[in-house]
């Protein structure tokens, strides 16, 4: 590029050498010269002839040229007015059609938008969430994946899905972390392999401490697993060491050991609401002190956000409503409001 043009033609260095039009003055003119007149194109622009006139002198200030020469039968355009009418004509109808297709893009919900979830939060959301999106908005495709907090955290990193659920908050300045639920975590176990020292004098709310769970085999995920490090820093914030039988890095493998009553497990009420609803396994919950954690929404701060994208954000909040509803959840979306569960111990 050399001066003020390229081979893409012209183009401002600077804004003093801005192009000296403005869309509403060529707009004026140009109807100005299909009508021929002074008085029939400030009828159809419903405006004042004056104003029309004025506008009018100020372009040919702002150009320099004489654009219209006055007679009586009408305006005549100068060559310089010809040459305005014919670029004017492209010019306005060009803005007209930009104008258009923002305001389209900006009304128009589709897209790809791709989200992670870890498998807790996967088992709860992933069908609802992709049933609701399929229905009430067609033309977004939506891709879903499931994986450790971790991994999500990689994935948005390196732009391989818009958005994630993770239960860690992220200490990076590229990476934009909004609470989403908090969620009391249970002692889970079958009912044919309940511990003696569970309190269950209320029936339907049996309590253990939160030290009694040394005695206990668990099986839990690894330890690079963002579920096991909020259990692990719970114990040790509590004063005592995990007994943990076996690793499990499968969430259904660990429900399925539990209610073989082989081992038992730490995991919100979300992770096990059909067992928990059959009977097959039952929630004991953690006292003194109480555990829960808090599932963010995580994207990144660099990535544009599509209407499509926020769609699919708040159509995870309505859901996961929804479930801690239906399925009377001890959760609560957090929204400035969140329910205190009282003393807790949450990572």
């Amino acid at each position: 590029m050399s001066g003020a043009g390229s081979a893409h033609g012209w183009f401002p260095q600077s804004r003093s050498e801005l192009p000296a039009l403005d869309i509403r003055q060529l707009h004026y003119f140009v109807t100005l010269a299909e009508q021929g007149s002074i008085s029939a194109a400030a009828a159809l622009l419903n405006m004042t002839q004056p104003s029309l006139s004025e506008n009018l002198m100020r372009l040919e200030r702002k150009l320099g040229v004489q654009l219209v020469m006055r007679s009586g039968r009408g305006t005549i355009l100068t060559e310089a007015g010809n040459l305005l009418a014919q670029r004017g004509r492209e010019i306005v109808r060009s803005a007209g059609r930009a104008v258009k297709e923002i305001r389209e893009v900006g009304e128009r919900t589709q897209g790809s938008v791709a989200i992670g979830f870890p498998p807790s939060l996967g088992l709860l959301l992933s069908v609802p969430l992709a049933e609701t999106i399929q229905g009430e908005y067609p033309d977004v495709r939506l891709r879903i994946s499931e994986g450790l907090s971790g991994d999500i955290v990689e994935w948005i990193e390196n732009d391989r899905i818009d958005l994630g659920c993770v239960y860690e908050l992220c200490d990076n300045r590229d990476l934009v972390c909004e609470p989403l639920m908090l969620e009391k975590m249970f002692f889970v176990t079958a009912p044919d392999n309940m511990p003696d020292c569970v309190d269950q004098t209320l029936a339907d709310a049996p309590t253990i401490q939160a030290a009694a769970i040394r005695q206990f085999p668990l099986a839990l995920p690894a330890a690079s697993h963002g579920a096991r490090k909020i259990v692990q820093r719970f114990a040790a914030g509590a004063g005592f060491r995990l007994n943990v039988a076996v690793e499990i890095d499968s969430l259904p493998q660990i429900i399925t050991m539990v209610t073989r009553a082989s081992a038992y497990t730490i995991l919100p009420h979300a992770a096990v609401v059909n067992e928990v609803a059959t009977g097959t396994l039952r929630l004991i919950e953690i006292i003194e002190p109480t555990m829960t954690r808090t599932a963010y929404l995580l994207r990144k701060r660099s990535r544009p956000i599509t209407r499509a994208s926020r769609i699919v954000q708040d159509t995870v909040t309505l859901i996961v409503q929804e479930m801690i509803e239906r399925f009377q959840l001890d959760a609560a979306v957090i929204d400035g409001n969140a329910r205190n569960f009282g003393p807790t111990a949450s990572a």
